[in-house]
Parts: structure tokens; C-alpha cells; sequence
């Protein structure tokens, strides 16, 4: 009877859970990092339009085919070493960086970067998932891409008020924090699905802290039925996308993707303060990098709280991309002024309304709820692929965006690039009413049934 009253109290520890998800979460700085890196240190390059484009682009071409490396390497050397490996694609980005400034090393540099970014995005949710508990599991998932817009808040502190050396030894410091991951385990599904029960069982314990033996053997049970399960109902990739419910998930993840960077978040990531420079502030221009990225942080819980009880997730999505939209069009109707002719400097706050109006709407939905969608529209037999292929897409569509906004702006100016964007975000948020189903409160199995 005690035995009995024990196992049903026996509770996994959270904390330990919490920080083993916060030392793993320390390679999510590195991504913001160098996703931000541009907008402070293209000021400090000599560099034509088109070798601005590709510094700062090419990371996102690189991008492009992570996920099906990263799936390669969780399925060969594991979690953990997918996760060291990231790691050390930051480490030779920083390194490359540092040993010279020329255009070419810088391109290198960048090429490493973008195999991290890709890295981190498709491995560090595999191994959150799979270690946490699965009532914490979304809050962690929420709480751990903070630590990528950190990152990017960092770099934009920091980098403009230092040199281009000082900025590449900065970032190699704080990816060397991703160093704790040494301590982290493996995660339990990988060593069952290598054949190894005696070392899943003693990783689980370590995660969980369980203090009788029954409630541990009850949860690597549930993982060995789970991975059971699932191989008896693989089917070969190739026969997966044929179906219809897989090829509409992944046509309508690639449209999910495209809204994210053609929304001007990413551009301004990218090129605040060279955009933001061009023109006379009262106030220096590397401001609106610091607030675009702490009102990112401060409004991406507000979809997470209300998107259950008021709106749903087609809703705010939807919402997110009118909004986008929207103050694109204005961001065009500021800098149309300024090239006609007139003096805004009374008035360069409206630069920061502006920029910070198209953050916090793209934090709204796009940014928070996007990912989560694309994972849900993706059949669980091509999830794998699926979503490569829609990271892989919309890698390549950052990397064309990136690439045109500063060729576009030297010839026609920032206000043809934002007009562009705006009306594009406006037209894809009217289809999304029309073409995205909500899936709010609807299980896996019923999504998919609605795709067929």
C-alpha cells in the first residue's frame, strides 16, 4: 500500500529539466548573434551594394539544405553530438571572422554561420521535445527561442559602439558558454532507437530524478511504445509525399514561411542601422535595433496567452500578416518623404513607432505561431522530410530577400522596397483567410484528415 501511495507521488523534477533546456538553449544566443551581426558591422565595411547583399544573405543560402544534414547527424552521432557540431560550426564562423576582414574570409565566415542557424532550428526543438516533460514541453519550447532574440539584442548593445574585431571576439565568447552542453544526456529516444534500454534508462533518471523504480520503467515504456509505433507505421518518404494531405502540409508550410521573411522583420534584423543611417535622426540609429529586438522578446508571450481563448491560430497568424503588411506601407510612405524632400528630423520617432509597429506585429503570429502550424499541417509519415523541405524553401527565399533589399534601394530607394513587401504581406494575408485552415484545438489525426 505504501509502495502504491509512493509511485503515485513520485513527481519527475522540473528543475532539473528547466536547466538542462537553459544549458541547450545557450546555442539559441549564437543563432541571434549572428542573425543580427549585419545591421552593426556592415557601418564598419568598405563593401559595394552587391557584396553588402551577399554578407549578409549568404548565411541563408547555406541554410538551405541544414535541416537534411542535421537530420543525418541526430539519426548518426546523436543529439548530443548534433548539438556539439553546431557548436562548432559558430566557433569556425567567429574564428574566420576574426583572422580577417576581407570580403572573401567574410563570405566564409558566413557560409559556417548558416550551417549553425540551420542547425539549431531543426535540432535543438528534436532534443526539447524529447527530454521534456509534456506539460512544460510548449513553455520551454517558448522560452528557449528567447534566448535567440537575447542573442540578437546583445549583438545590437554591443556591436555598434565597438570594433569589428572586438565583435567577433564577443560572439566566440558567448558561443563558448554552449560549452555546459557536456553535461547535458543524451536523449532517451536516441539510445532506444540505437538498441541501448540500459543506457536510455539511466539518462531518463538522470532528466527526471524519479526516486522509485516503478514510475521510471512506466515512462521508458511509453518511450519504446512510442518508437515502436512509429517504425510500424513508416513508409518509404517518396510514397508519403504523393498524398495528397503531405503535398497540401507542405505547400501551405512554404506559404507559412514566405509570409515570416517577406514580412521586413528580417530585413531589418539584418540592415537597421545601415537603413536608419542613411538619414538624419536625433538620436543615433542603432536605438531601433535594441527596441525592434526587446519588443520582440516583450510581446512574443501575448499569441501564446490569447491564441486558445480569443483568436485562434489561422486568427492571429492572419492578423499578423495584415499587420506586417500595413506598417511596411507606411515604413515606404516615411522614407518616399524623405527622398522627396522634406525634413522629418523633428519627427525621428516616427522611424522607431514604425519599426517597432512591424515587430511587435510580426511577434504577433508569425513569429510565434508559424513554426507551431508547420509542424501541425506536416503528416506524421514525411514530418521529416516536410519539414525540410519547408525550412530548406524558406531558407532560400531569406537568402533572395536579403540579397535584392540593398540592390533594390540603391536603385529605386528603401520606400520601393517596403512598398514591395507591404503589398505582398497584404495579398498572402488575404489568401491566408481563404487557404489556411485553423487548427486550433484539433488533434494531429484530424488536421490530417482535414488536408485529405
Amino acid at each position: 500500500m505504501s509502495s502504491t501511495m509512493e509511485a503515485a507521488e513520485d513527481r519527475p523534477s522540473q528543475l532539473r529539466i528547466y536547466l538542462v533546456v537553459l544549458a541547450v538553449s545557450t546555442i539559441y544566443l549564437s543563432t541571434g548573434m549572428v542573425t543580427g551581426w549585419s545591421s552593426p558591422v556592415l557601418p564598419k565595411l568598405t563593401l559595394t551594394v552587391q557584396e553588402q547583399g551577399l554578407v549578409t544573405s549568404l548565411a541563408f543560402f547555406e541554410a538551405a539544405p541544414g535541416p537534411f544534414v542535421t537530420t543525418f547527424c541526430l539519426d548518426t552521432i546523436g543529439r548530443k553530438g548534433t548539438l556539439f557540431t553546431i557548436l562548432s560550426f559558430y566557433l569556425a564562423s567567429w574564428t574566420i571572422l576574426l583572422i580577417s576582414q576581407s570580403v572573401y574570409v567574410i563570405y566564409i565566415g558566413r557560409l559556417f554561420a548558416g550551417l549553425g542557424i540551420s542547425g539549431s532550428i531543426s535540432a535543438v526543438p528534436v532534443y526539447i521535445s524529447e527530454v521534456a516533460l509534456p506539460e512544460i514541453r510548449g513553455r520551454l519550447g517558448a522560452a528557449s527561442t528567447m534566448m535567440m532574440s537575447l542573442g540578437g539584442l546583445l549583438m545590437y548593445l554591443v556591436g555598434p559602439s565597438v570594433s569589428y574585431t572586438t565583435i567577433s571576439i564577443f560572439g566566440m565568447s558567448l558561443s563558448l558558454l554552449s560549452l555546459v552542453i557536456f553535461f547535458v544526456p543524451e536523449s532517451p529516444f536516441h539510445h532506444i532507437n540505437k538498441g541501448r534500454k540500459k543506457e536510455a534508462k539511466i539518462t531518463l533518471q538522470k532528466l527526471r530524478g524519479y526516486s522509485t523504480q516503478e514510475k521510471l520503467e512506466e515512462e521508458l515504456e511509453e518511450i519504446i511504445k512510442t518508437i515502436t509505433q512509429k517504425e510500424e507505421n513508416a513508409i518509404g518518404w517518396l510514397e508519403g509525399l504523393k498524398r495528397r494531405a503531405a503535398l497540401k502540409g507542405i505547400g501551405l508550410g512554404i506559404f507559412l514561411s514566405s509570409m515570416t521573411y517577406l514580412s521586413g522583420l528580417v530585413v531589418q534584423w539584418a540592415y537597421a542601422q545601415t537603413i536608419f543611417t542613411s538619414f538624419e535622426l536625433s538620436f543615433p540609429a542603432s536605438y531601433i535595433g535594441v527596441l525592434n529586438t526587446f519588443s520582440n522578446i516583450l510581446f512574443s508571450f501575448i499569441p501564446v496567452l490569447l491564441v486558445n481563448k480569443c483568436i485562434g491560430m489561422k486568427g492571429g497568424i492572419v492578423i499578423s500578416a495584415f499587420g506586417c503588411g500595413l506598417t511596411c506601407i507606411f515604413l515606404g510612405v516615411y522614407f518616399y518623404v524623405i527622398k522627396a524632400g522634406y525634413d522629418l528630423y523633428d519627427y525621428s520617432y516616427l522611424a522607431i513607432v514604425l519599426s517597432v509597429a512591424n515587430t511587435v506585429s510580426h511577434s504577433f503570429g508569425l513569429g510565434s505561431l508559424v513554426y507551431t502550424m508547420e509542424a501541425e499541417l506536416m503528416p506524421t509519415s514525411v514530418k521529416g522530410i516536410g519539414m525540410g523541405i519547408v525550412v530548406c524553401s524558406g531558407s532560400l527565399i531569406g537568402f533572395g530577400v536579403l540579397q535584392m533589399f540593398p540592390i533594390i534601394a540603391s536603385a529605386y530607394g528603401y520606400s520601393t522596397d517596403f512598398f514591395g513587401l507591404g503589398i505582398i504581406m497584404l495579398v498572402f494575408a488575404t489568401l491566408g483567410i481563404f487557404i489556411l485552415p485553423d487548427t486550433t484545438g484539433k488533434t494531429l489525426q484530424e488536421i490530417e484528415e482535414l488536408l485529405s
